[in-house]
């Protein structure tokens, strides 16, 4: 994971739907969150390096779990809706470098310390050391097999953020930041209708590690 010092003022949209920069920034906004909030983060605790077992396809688009896959059909469907009940005027947008569209299948895989959901694109982080990854895996690499993290089809779209622990008794008092992935291999394990179960491995990181196995039942 790369890291560059500059200043941001947003990450939401730009981290899912292009590849950029790390960004650190000191002084939490949004009670710490290193995303705009979208949903309460709930207990969730650590989402766990080995997942929370199988899926029968009917998983619950509410249940915080540690891992959920969704194309990003779906993702940009839940981006709509998380703007129009912030009552803003962002959309998502289908379309990458030049205007070329994305291809609707590309598939999600959502990670995060504090739990994900089917009905959230993003996870709200508070400060204390929390995290969530995306990682983007285009059709032609949704199978079993190994991939570079560096690989422009998987570094393009994915993306992790990240806060630091508290520095006073304010809640928002943190640092926080986010960016692309570019070191590391992901490999999936094994993939069907219901869910991938997959690993991920970093070479280099900033401060939290989200190295491991996961089980991403596939939101309906």
């Amino acid at each position: 994971m790369t890291l560059k010092h500059t200043f941001m003022l947003s990450v939401l949209v730009p981290l899912l739907l292009a590849a950029c920069d790390v960004t650190i920034t000191d002084g939490g906004v949004n009670n710490g969150g290193a995303t705009d909030p979208a949903e309460p983060s709930g207990d969730g605790g650590s989402a766990g390096h080995a997942g929370d077992g199988g899926s029968d396809g009917g998983v619950d688009p509410g249940n915080t779990l540690p891992a959920v896959a969704l194309t990003r059909a779906q993702m940009d469907v839940l981006w709509d809706e998380y703007w129009a009940a912030q009552d803003d005027s962002g959309s998502s947008v289908s379309t990458g470098a030049g205007g070329a569209e994305l291809d609707p299948n590309d598939l999600f895989l959502r990670v995060s310390d504090l739990g994900v959901s089917c009905d959230s694109p993003t996870v709200h982080l508070s400060c204390g050391g929390h995290w969530q990854l995306t990682l983007v895996v285009p059709s032609a690499y949704q199978q079993v097999g190994a991939y570079s993290l560096d690989d422009p089809m998987i570094s393009r779209y994915g993306s992790m953020s990240e806060t630091g622990e508290r520095r006073s008794p304010r809640l928002d008092d943190c640092w926080w930041g986010g960016g692309s992935i570019d070191q590391g291999t992901l490999e999936i394990l094994a993939i069907d209708a219901s869910e991938v179960r997959f690993r991920v491995t970093f070479d280099s990181f900033a401060d939290a590690d989200p190295s491991g196995e996961y089980t991403a039942p596939r939101c309906p």
